[in-house]
């Protein structure tokens, strides 16, 4: 295993299975990123979504996956087109994976998959917690790009200094709060709402961050969720919100989000009011 791989679990500190097995998929998930950085992906692909909030902003929960966004929108663009590269990438820190590709409507996906038993060896992982994985349990990498970007996408350079300095092209915060407000009003709940887009909801509101109306709007109206003949306005915004917030099982959502979360204590408060007295706070880029 490559040593700037193992630099980066140590800083980690992981002590037992669950957060042996999150630094393994945390450190692939950067691996993969210098990767995509290697083929050019960044020239015209933002990241966004959880794990761009916890690499560039501190958010201080777990996300699984990769969430890439078009600057423009391209229909004909594939990811497989950079999976042999990529994977290149990848192995040469040490890492054996698997990655599969697949297209589904607007979204361009990829999967990488890597044995976790093999890997927690090859990191050194005590023998209670690498003899104790099953020999077929795999560590798995979801990458997704969205091919149909809504107007008003903005974006920022950033570092990512591990597994070594690369430069990620990352959508702006007040962007990355419009589609979070997105998800968390329009997202279709099926069995279970997503607590993972509440708990990002409170890291945007408690930091202050201003949303980006115009591109929310732009997002709403993309989705058919905002249909009107005349800007969309924080009012309106706000408005929206309550309706949403209202309509929540808040124990589905603290039971979502518990398994990302490194405190259970900061959803101690979750409820219908904590969500209306934030919903307050919203102000406009």
């Amino acid at each position: 295993m490559h040593d700037a791989i193992r630099a980066m679990i140590e800083k980690r500190r992981p002590q037992g299975q669950a957060d042996w097995d999150r630094a393994l998929r945390e450190v692939l998930q950067e691996a993969a990123l210098a990767g995509l950085w290697r083929t050019g992906f960044f020239n015209g692909a933002a990241f966004y979504g959880g794990t761009a909030l916890r690499l560039f902003h501190g958010l201080d929960r777990f996300s699984e996956d990769l969430d890439f966004t078009l600057i423009e929108p391209d229909p004909a663009w594939r990811l497989a087109e950079r999976l042999d590269s990529l994977r290149a990438e990848i192995e040469a820190f040490g890492f054996s994976v698997d990655i599969d590709s697949k297209h589904e409507g607007k979204i361009d996906s990829a999967f990488i998959k890597a044995n976790t038993k093999i890997h927690l060896i090859r990191i050194e992982a005590p023998f209670a917690v690498a003899g104790s994985a099953a020999s077929n349990r795999l560590v798995k990498v979801k990458l997704e790009t969205d091919t149909d970007p809504p107007a008003g996408i903005k974006t920022e350079m950033k570092t990512l200094l591990e597994p070594f300095p690369v430069s990620v092209r990352v959508v702006t915060p007040p962007c990355l709060f419009a589609g979070k407000l997105h998800a968390c009003l329009c997202r279709s709940w099926k069995t279970r709402v997503k607590g993972r887009d509440w708990y990002d909801y409170l890291f945007f509101v408690a930091r202050g961050v201003p949303v980006d109306v115009a591109h929310l709007e732009a997002r709403l109206r993309q989705s058919g969720h905002w249909k009107e003949g005349r800007a969309l306005g924080v009012e309106d915004v706000k408005r929206l919100l309550l309706e949403r917030i209202a309509a929540v099982d808040w124990k589905q959502a603290v039971e979502d989000a518990l398994p990302f979360v490194r405190d259970p204590r900061a959803m101690g408060l979750w409820g219908t009011e904590l969500f209306r007295e934030t919903a307050a706070r919203i102000v406009g880029a």
